[in-house]
């Protein structure tokens, strides 16, 4: 039996039903506005990006599998800040890639999922213990609490990113 690789990558953006008036302004304006605003933007989303790697470098629960999902955060060129995570690159030891690391290591797993709990060296867990509920989904290791933590400058720094935009090239109306 030959099974298909399988691979997740999350791209993290914020909901787009918020910013519907600013990306129809946005849409007014000319292309050279829009080109700079992804060129601040890109500066804002390799920040944000550096700190998700390095909240993962940082990780004390499964720090080897975090470090393989870490080296995958890329920032993006957008007029909307967003990062991507995961996907085929990076490799465990037992041939697992970042993506399939991804959800296990953010959020952790259940531990009587695997059944025979002899059958991992590690005792059976493959990923940390899940985290504790908040709201709708779990809080999560490293990604998520480091976008929260950071959330409120990362939008201070994207609403300057499309003031300046506005103050340079006129308010579209």
């Amino acid at each position: 039996m030959v099974m298909a690789e399988t691979r997740e990558t999350i791209k993290i953006q914020p909901d787009m039903r918020d910013l519907r008036d600013t990306l129809k302004a946005l849409n007014r304006m000319d292309k050279e506005a829009n080109l700079e605003l992804k060129d601040d933007v890109q500066s804002i989303t390799m920040w944000m990006a550096q700190i998700i790697q390095q909240a993962g470098f940082a990780h004390r629960v499964y720090p080897k599998q975090a470090a393989i999902v870490a080296r995958t955060v890329r920032g993006n060129r957008d007029r909307i800040p967003s990062v991507t995570i995961g996907g085929s690159k990076g490799r465990a030891s037992g041939g697992a890639n970042a993506g399939q690391l991804l959800f296990g290591n953010e959020f952790g797993g259940d531990r009587n999922a695997y059944g025979n709990l002899n059958a991992f060296p590690n005792g059976g867990f493959r990923f940390p213990p899940r985290t504790d509920r908040e709201g709708r989904g779990n809080v999560g290791y490293w990604i998520f609490p480091t976008l929260k933590d950071n959330q409120t400058e990362l939008t201070d720094k994207w609403k300057a990113a499309v003031q300046r935009v506005f103050d340079k090239w006129g308010s579209p109306n």
